[in-house]
């Protein structure tokens, strides 16, 4: 042969055909394996994928060897089998990189562009690896633009083929045109860059290397049937195998969501079944409730009315026992019926504004006379930092405080039962309050200390009979606590006490800044000197926090003893005391005896003297006439009260008047005048008329009875009332549809009649219910002395302060509420005019500092500013320049000041105004 000519080759287009079905249904299996892949996970993911990668890798080497055998040279063609098995490999990971990158979640362009790089990039290794796996006597040689080219085709090549798997990946269909023709056009792309590397190659003559020919092996056209039978089965049963693992995938799944339906309908039963139950179960618990409140209604009611008319001892003490045990039930019953309510999942929180302080102290009202009786202190201490004023379920946190300080006072035999309520996180919107029960009883055994707070459980069986109750308390005061974003705990030590903490978050009041009182006190508190006594440490460190709060100057006594020596110190020194506050209840001397002494050894004793006691005896106040103790508390005393007293009797020492003995009783009367209002009563059940009727007659109202709904309807029709209690539950029309049929006639009349809920359902829902068809207030059954006063006293204004206002108060223009100021500075008008004379003087220094602040744009400077005169005149009760000094609060806070100047030149008249209104209510301090 001439070295110098190429040897001419040929194509068998049998073999080429043969080379390209093969491509087809590699690019078949391709489709098919990569959904495989993409669909399966763990290990039989990792067995699809090498599994698929070494059938493609096989379909595609095969594909090429082939297509090499269809190009016939005049010259014999061995292969080196080591060399032809490492394109296979390459064919096999080229694979592998297809598959893997396919069966990703997503497959961005970058991602379809790395990898086909890598996949073109194995498959020309593999087709230029089985080119130098040729032994022939001629040498190769290569057009090198040409081998670019079959590059550069094999990279854009794979590019299309991993497009088009990713799209059709998830096509559950085995045979389908998308798939069909995407398998197509792979098929037929796949050889396009063989061929064209097959092109790129010339061979020349020249003489055969022996030493090369030490691994070569000729292929026969047996053999090479046998490679494509081969190659075709494994690509074969890879689909096949791919089809079946798909059909039984589905199969699978199917099942799996008839099984999900299933329970799904299963548990839609279910629920639709525990629906039924739980309304069966709360309608069943609603009319226990009412069918077990209502006679017990008569019952407390009747005792109440009975204990305090004149009895015998032996018929108080029946009657005493008759009272505790008709309670006894009473609670039992509600925490039966919260339980169930809270088990059920039907509680939910009111979101309220009310004073903290009160709701407290209302709280621990309900069980100073059971802490008297043991002989307990039971004291309370609020931080000074905690919120007057907060949004949140009073009714709910009085039950929390109710269950822990009732137990405390239940396990405490001697000592002292304290409440302390700190802030743990103030923020501008929300506040989470800390609160701590703490008592000197029997304690809790350190095992016992989680138990406790599970359904029906006490630290101890024996402690249930001994101390009785349902083991509920702890249970549903849980429950509250986390509903309201908090956590409880406890702390103890077995015959040492305990401390019960909870965490409860609130939302700050709107009506905090308007309604929270001035926290300047009266100018004759200020600097006066108290004595204070009392044998327990707390209650002393309470009471000395809260006097020096009010800017006056305790001393601290701990027992009778030192309380005279002190007195006799400071009237030695020309520095006595203005007021002596003395427990009653003391070791070695009690309250009477200090004062007997003061009055006896020390005579004159010019203090005036205030007494405090857990419980009040017969024949204590006429003992405290006798001794001319001007004030008798009872123990817990709300600050307020406390207050008050204290103004009222260092007045009239001021005054030189002689005014009579204060209690609580006179406190209540001058805070809420005497009233006598017209009440209808609509009450079907004779013992509720009478005991209701009763309780009302007995607070100077007048009362009209009614059956049913339709006759309240028509009294009110004929007369005016001033408040209407309305049963629910009463024959012919009950009093939702009396309330509803009311509402409807007040459209038309502009009128509005209030009317209160008085009923003894007392499931969840029910106090929606009645508010929701116009009820103003919800009273339960049995009804408390205290819950009536407290219901009437918040709803009603009493007519003769309305008059009296009238009278007394000068008109001014809206820029000032001055009912609500003078209400809040218990009318007092030197105050007042403190209050005044200090607005004027900071007044224009602080609108200096807001048009200081726009002029040289300083945003901070003008929220500080605006934030000061917001506070001021909302302790003024001026409201409309307390919202203006508002927006310029929040103007300051937002950085723009472009409408600073507007709202400021707003605010300026606007305080003229204010200041003008203020003078009208102290003239003469105004001449």
């Amino acid at each position: 042969m001439d070295p110098t000519v190429d040897l001419a080759g040929s194509y068998n287009y049998g073999l080429v055909a043969v080379s390209v079905l093969i491509a087809i249904l590699a690019a078949y299996a391709a489709l098919e394996l990569a959904g495989r892949v993409t669909a399966t996970r763990g290990f039989v993911r990792s067995v699809w994928l090498y599994g698929g990668a070494l059938a493609l890798g096989l379909g595609i080497w095969c594909m090429h060897y082939v297509g090499m055998e269809a190009f016939r040279l005049p010259v014999q063609v061995l292969y080196d089998w080591p060399t032809v098995f490492l394109s296979m490999v390459a064919a096999v990971v080229a694979s592998a990189i297809a598959l893997f990158v396919v069966s990703r979640k997503t497959m961005g362009l970058v991602r379809a562009g790395l990898a086909s790089l890598f996949m073109g990039s194995g498959i020309a290794a593999m087709h230029y690896t089985g080119m130098e796996a040729m032994r022939l006597p001629a040498m190769c040689h290569y057009n090198l633009r040409i081998v670019a080219l079959s590059i550069v085709l094999a990279v854009v090549i794979s590019f299309v083929a991993l497009v088009l798997t990713y799209s059709i990946r998830e096509q559950s269909t085995f045979f389908g045109w998308r798939k069909t023709s995407s398998a197509v056009v792979m098929g037929l792309a796949i050889p396009v860059m063989h061929y064209v590397g097959m092109a790129a190659v010339t061979f020349r003559p020249m003489p055969l290397d022996q030493t090369s020919l030490a691994h070569a092996i000729g292929i026969s056209s047996l053999g090479l049937a046998g490679i494509g039978a081969v190659t075709t089965f494994v690509l074969g049963f890879a689909c096949l195998s791919a089809v079946l693992d798909r059909k039984l995938s589905l199969h699978t799944m199917e099942l799996a969501l008839a099984e999900q339906r299933y329970h799904v309908e299963l548990e839609r039963q279910r629920a639709k079944t525990a629906e039924l139950s739980n309304k069966a179960k709360s309608e069943f618990l609603a009319n226990m409730s009412h069918e077990i409140r209502t006679p017990l209604n008569g019952i407390i009611g009747m005792t109440d009315l009975a204990l305090e008319s004149e009895l015998t001892r032996e018929q108080r003490d029946y009657l005493e026992t008759v009272k505790l045990s008709a309670d006894a039930l009473l609670d039992v019953i509600n925490d039966i019926l919260d339980f169930s309510k809270i088990e059920a999942g039907k509680v939910d929180l009111e979101q309220v504004d009310f004073d903290l302080c009160s709701c407290i102290e209302d709280a621990l009202k309900t069980v100073a006379l059971r802490a008297d009786e043991k002989g307990l202190e039971l004291l309370c201490e609020i931080s000074p930092e905690v919120p007057a004023f907060v949004t949140g379920d009073s009714g709910r946190l009085r039950q929390i405080i109710l269950n822990l300080v009732g137990n405390a006072v239940k396990f405490t035999e001697q000592g002292e039962v304290a409440l302390k309520v700190q802030v743990d996180l103030l923020e501008e919107e929300h506040s989470v309050l800390h609160f701590i029960v703490s008592d000197t009883g029997i304690g809790i055994p350190s095992d016992k200390l989680e138990t406790i707070f599970e359904s029906f459980s006490q630290a101890d069986t024996s402690t249930t009979r001994e101390f009785g109750g349902t083991g509920l308390g702890l249970t549903i005061s849980r429950c509250l606590v986390q509903m309201m974003e908090g956590r409880i705990w406890v702390e103890s030590l077995l015959g040492r006490g305990s401390s019960f903490h909870f965490t409860a978050r609130f939302a700050e009041s709107p009506t905090s800044a308007a309604a929270r009182p001035v926290t300047i006190a009266p100018s004759i508190l200020a600097g006066a000197k108290v004595l204070i006594v009392d044998d327990n440490r707390t209650n002393r460190r309470i009471l000395e926090g809260i006097l020096t709060h009010w800017g006056m100057v305790p001393v601290v006594a701990g027992d009778g003893e030192q309380a005279l020596a002190l007195y006799q110190a400071a009237t030695e020194q020309s520095q006595p005391f203005n007021l002596i506050l003395t427990d009653m209840h003391m070791p070695k001397m009690d309250g009477f005896g200090l004062v007997e002494r003061l009055k006896g050894d020390l005579a004159p004793c010019n203090s005036t003297i205030m007494m405090l006691t857990s419980g009040g005896q017969r024949g204590d106040a006429q003992r405290c006439h006798a001794l001319g103790i001007a004030a008798y508390l009872l123990k817990p005393v709300r600050q307020s009260e406390l207050r008050e007293a204290m103004i009222r009797v260092l007045s009239s020492r001021q005054l030189k008047e002689s005014t009579p003995m204060i209690t609580r009783s006179s406190l209540r009367e001058g805070a809420v005048g005497k009233k006598t209002l017209k009440i209808l009563l609509a009450e079907d059940n004779l013992v509720n008329q009478k005991l209701a009727s009763r309780l009302l007659e007995k607070r100077n109202h007048s009362v009209a009875v009614v059956l049913n709904g339709r006759e309240a309807l028509a009294a009110l029709e004929k007369n005016h009332f001033d408040l209407v209690l309305m049963d629910m539950q009463m024959p012919e029309m009950d009093g939702f549809e009396a309330t509803r049929i009311l509402r409807e006639r007040e459209k038309s009349t502009g009128r509005h009649q209030p009317v209160i809920a008085m009923t003894a359902l007392a499931m969840n829902g029910d106090r929606e219910r009645c508010m929701a068809v116009g009820m103003d207030g919800y009273l339960s059954k049995p009804i408390r002395p205290q819950e009536l006063d407290e219901v009437l006293d918040s709803l009603v204004v009493p007519k003769e302060d309305l008059s009296t206002e009238t009278d007394t108060i000068p008109a001014a223009n809206d820029s000032v509420d001055v009912v609500q100021l003078l209400d809040r500075l218990d009318d007092d008008r030197a105050l007042l005019a403190e209050l005044l004379e200090i607005f004027r003087r900071e007044c224009p220094d602080l609108l200096q500092a807001a048009q200081g602040s726009i002029d040289a744009q300083r945003p901070a400077d003008l929220e500080r500013a605006g934030h000061t005169l917001k506070g001021a005149l909302g302790n003024l009760s001026a409201t409309n320049a307390s919202a203006l000094a508002g927006e310029l609060e929040r103007i300051g806070h937002s950085t723009d000041l472009t409408e600073a100047q507007t709202v400021l030149d707003r605010l300026v008249p606007e305080l003229g105004s204010v200041i003008r209104s203020l003078e009208s209510l102290c003239p003469v301090v105004a001449q």
